[in-house]
């Protein structure tokens, strides 16, 4: 039987849509949960056929859910409760791969029809998994703050949100509006969420709207001018064309390191070191990686501050590059902070740890 989850935070609203639901319990059914960290508890032990879920919630917000579904679980179709942005801008993203949006207060019969073509692989009003076009429309109709690591293949980049406004992007050479043209219109993009946004200037001065038409435009024009081309080539040569990936701009393909592999073992290392209270891995960007399981008062913390600040006082001072710092709080709290290969960790020690180890466990996961 397919299994669909709804996730909203009002306990009374799941209840009524629930029993509301209950006469097609011979079709599917119904799971909940009230938070954003209970839906991926849920996503992860069983086979869910459909996600339901609002934007506004406790512990993770719908934003993150949806990020970890874009990167997880990308097929996984998915209905958003939410008002939505303009009508033209709803109209185009309606012809790509999307998800369906439900105004609130919620229709029945709306939802019912929503979850029927979501589970309907034919369904012609519901087309599988969320594009970067559509949550970044998102962020713009619940004023968010955030940084996006946007992935496509070997390709990524990097997104700069303040409150909804995409005020500055970087992929590659291109920086600011080139670099967001260019990075809106990635087919099946990977997204990464950093609650804070690491850039504070404005350097788009565009607004949402009119930059992902812009987007779209300029996406368009790239097809047509393509398929302009090829009606030109002749079917033998077609023939003998082989597929070509893009060079990101500035220079050759690279090779692929497996960053995920390390950070993965660096997250586990510092999870089991018992003088290890909190921490945050960020990348090279400045966007946050991973952290201890809980809460953590280090992932809003800016780790190039503390390294720009080292490296200019290693110039004045003349004692070079530095490796690792430790240093104590006001109120006696001990800090790591450690720089290595596109790391930057942050780590929260208990009093008495001895730092040397820790770096050593560190440096070790780092050459694996």
């Amino acid at each position: 039987m397919k299994k669909i989850l709804i996730v909203d935070d009002e306990v009374s609203f799941l209840l009524s849509l629930k029993d509301g639901l209950s006469v097609h319990s011979d079709k599917f059914q119904i799971l909940t949960a009230e938070n954003g960290r209970e839906a991926i508890d849920v996503l992860r032990s069983l086979s869910i056929d459909l996600l339901v879920t609002d934007l506004k919630l406790p512990e993770m917000n719908g934003f993150e859910l949806l990020a970890w579904t874009s990167r997880h679980q990308p097929q996984l179709p998915v209905i958003v409760m939410s008002a939505f942005g303009t009508p033209e801008i709803e109209a185009r993203l309606a012809k790509m791969d999307t998800l369906q949006f439900l105004e609130k207060p919620l229709d029945l019969e709306m939802l019912e029809e929503g979850i029927f073509n979501g589970l309907n692989a034919g369904g012609k009003s519901f087309i599988r998994g969320i594009t970067l076009a559509t949550f970044l429309q998102l962020m713009k109709v619940e004023k968010k703050n955030c940084t996006l690591k946007v992935s496509v293949s070997t390709r990524s980049a990097y997104l700069y949100i303040q409150r909804g406004e995409l005020i500055d992007a970087e992929y590659g050479a291109l920086e600011g509006l080139e670099a967001a043209l260019e990075i809106v219109g990635w087919d099946d993009a990977e997204i990464e969420m950093d609650g804070v946004c690491r850039r504070q200037n404005d350097v788009i001065n565009m607004p949402m709207e009119h930059l992902l038409i812009d987007a779209f435009k300029r996406k368009d024009e790239a097809k047509e001018q393509e398929k302009a081309a090829l009606s030109y080539l002749p079917s033998e040569i077609d023939n003998l064309l082989e597929p070509f990936s893009p060079s990101p701009p500035g220079g050759k393909n690279k090779s692929v390191t497996p960053v995920d592999a390390i950070q993965k073992k660096i997250s586990e290392t510092l999870t089991k070191l018992a003088p290890v209270q909190e921490y945050a891995i960020f990348d090279e960007k400045n966007l946050l990686q991973s952290k201890n399981p809980g809460i953590c008062s280090l992932e809003n913390v800016d780790p190039v501050i503390f390294d720009n600040l080292l490296n200019f006082l290693g110039a004045s001072l003349g004692f070079g590059d530095y490796n690792y710092i430790e240093f104590n709080s006001v109120n006696r709290s001990r800090y790591l902070l450690f720089q290595g290969q596109q790391y930057y960790i942050m780590a929260k020690l208990k009093p008495g740890s001895r730092v040397q180890q820790i770096v050593e466990a560190i440096k070790h996961n780092m050459k694996q």
